[in-house]
C-alpha cells in the first residue's frame, strides 16, 4: 500500500507547468524536465496535491495546483487534474526505489519515484517528460515530499 501511495506522490509531480528550463533526468536522451516544485502532500487513501511550482507569473492562476483525487490509482499511471484550468495531464506507473537514508524522520518511509508523462496537456507538460521526487510516508498514511528536497519535473 506504501508503494503505492508513493506512486500518487511520484506522479502528481509530473503534471505540473513545463515552461521553464530543461533539465535532463533520466538516461533516455529526449527525457526532460522543466519545472520545479517545493510542496507534495497528501495521504495514502485520499488525494495528493503539488503546489508552489515555479511557474511563469503570467500562468500562475492556470496552474495553480495539480491534484490526483485517489492515491492508490496511481500505481499503475492515472490522471491528474489542474485545480485552476481543469486540463489533465496522465502518468505512466512510475518506477520506485528506497529512498536515500536520513531523508525521511526515521519512523517513516522513504521512497524515490522516477515516471514519464503519458499524455500532457500540450501546454504546460508533454508526452515524454519525467519526473523525480523522494517522499516521506508516515506510519498515520500522510505523505509529503522529504526535506530538503522538490519535486523535479
Amino acid at each position: 500500500m506504501r508503494r503505492l501511495i508513493m506512486v500518487l506522490a511520484a506522479v502528481t509531480t509530473v503534471a505540473v507547468p513545463v515552461s521553464i528550463a530543461t533539465v535532463t533526468l533520466a538516461p533516455a536522451a529526449n527525457a526532460a524536465v522543466s519545472l520545479t516544485c517545493a510542496k507534495l502532500s497528501g495521504t495514502e487513501t485520499g488525494s495528493v496535491t503539488v503546489k508552489k511550482c515555479s511557474v511563469p507569473k503570467a500562468d500562475k492562476k492556470t496552474f495553480k495546483a495539480l491534484t490526483a483525487a485517489n492515491a492508490t490509482a496511481l500505481a499503475t499511471g492515472g490522471t491528474l487534474t489542474w485545480s485552476s484550468s481543469g486540463a489533465h495531464v496522465t502518468v505512466g506507473a512510475p518506477t520506485l526505489s528506497s529512498g536515500p537514508a536520513g531523508a525521511c524522520p526515521s519512523k517513516d518511509t522513504t521512497e524515490t519515484a522516477t515516471g514519464t508523462v503519458v499524455s500532457g496537456d500540450g501546454v504546460v507538460t508533454h508526452t515524454g517528460d519525467t519526473f523525480k521526487t523522494t517522499v516521506c510516508i508516515a506510519s498515520n498514511g500522510k505523505i509529503k515530499n522529504a526535506k530538503g528536497t522538490v519535486i523535479d519535473l
